[in-house]
């Protein structure tokens, strides 16, 4: 089996410039060898899986402290004075009733 390492061919498909050996061993040993380029688009698309796992995790971090501070709003309103209560400068200045 010939096993090409190089092949220029020129721009109807004839062949300028051929390099190959001959090779007799188990076929699995003669395949693709993998290299950075061939793996690319897996690694792109973990990456992006990474990203948006991460921005989902932060989006549901923020709900859980705006629904948290939601809560703690309620308690504030329910500490306001009413509208036909006077206010003097007891209400404004004493600590305890806050």
């Amino acid at each position: 089996m010939k096993i090409y390492t190089k092949i220029i061919l020129d721009k109807n498909n004839n062949v300028i410039e051929e390099e190959y050996f001959n090779y007799k061993g188990p076929i699995s040993h003669a395949g693709i060898h993998y290299d950075f380029k061939s793996t690319r688009g897996a690694k792109a698309m973990e990456k992006q899986a990474k990203r948006e796992k991460k921005l989902a995790e932060r989006r549901a971090k923020k709900q859980a402290k705006a629904q948290e501070k939601g809560l703690v709003e309620e308690v504030k309103k329910d500490q306001t004075i009413p509208l036909d209560t006077i206010i003097t400068l007891d209400h404004l200045t004493n600590p305890e009733k806050k």
